[in-house]
């Protein structure tokens, strides 16, 4: 390429491109309560305030510093915790049923970017991918 170049990656909808990272804010990895085999997730900013997605190394439970904060925690610390939550249920993704779906319909979380959107990104260019379910506007069929 040529130095000062951007350049535009074009790629289908295939399920491989759609990977995260391994610290991605994905809360189908999450667990309803804190640690456990649940990844350890990026900080974020949520309502313009920073919030850490572990336990800090000076938390008071020494049990739980350095562990991941479950789905519970982090609901209670964005103050959208409601009584009797459950941890995931089978209604649309667009209700507020469960601890789930309300993380998903955060703006955090529902702009978590794909991997190969943040490296590429990362690194000045763009990236576009094809609609879905679309072959014939994908221009390497012509050929």
């Amino acid at each position: 390429m040529h130095p000062g170049a951007i350049g535009v990656f074009a790629f289908d909808n295939s399920s491989a491109h759609a990977a995260f990272a391994a610290d991605a804010l994905n809360a189908k990895t999450m667990n309803v309560n804190p640690g456990g085999k649940q990844p350890i997730m990026r900080d974020t900013i949520f309502n313009g305030q920073a919030q850490q997605m572990v336990f800090p190394d000076d938390y008071p439970d020494a049990s739980l510093r350095g562990k991941a904060k479950g789905m519970r925690v982090v609901l209670q610390e964005r103050q959208l915790w409601r009584e009797g939550m459950v941890g995931f249920c089978n209604n649309s993704p667009t209700n507020s049923c469960c601890m789930r779906h309300v993380l998903e319909q955060q703006a955090d979380f529902a702009n978590q970017k794909c991997l190969l959107q943040e490296v590429i990104e990362a690194h000045g260019h763009k990236i576009i991918f094809y609609p879905k379910f679309h072959c014939e506007l994908n221009y390497i069929e012509m050929y």
